[in-house]
């Protein structure tokens, strides 16, 4: 998936292993990107986030912020 980045695309995501010609990418914008697609799969779970019930962008963003806030306490509770 290409990224916009000062008015040029470039590659995030690195080409299959078995490709002729290589497309070079940024492994860490690839690793930011990676990152960030995994919190949206975990806050995902959540299924008023995934389906988006909430008509109001503020209440969207109080699910957001709800679901993040369990994420997060996880990873405190166990610390």
């Amino acid at each position: 998936m290409p990224i916009l980045l000062n008015g040029r695309l470039e590659a995030v995501i690195p080409g299959r292993s078995n490709r002729r010609v290589k497309i070079e990418h940024d492994r860490a914008l690839y690793k930011q990107r990676n990152r960030i697609e995994r919190m949206f799969g975990h806050l995902k779970i959540n299924r008023a986030i995934a389906t988006r019930y909430d008509q109001l962008a503020s209440s969207f963003l109080g699910m957001v912020h709800l679901a993040t806030a369990r994420y997060w306490l996880k990873f405190v509770h166990v610390a």
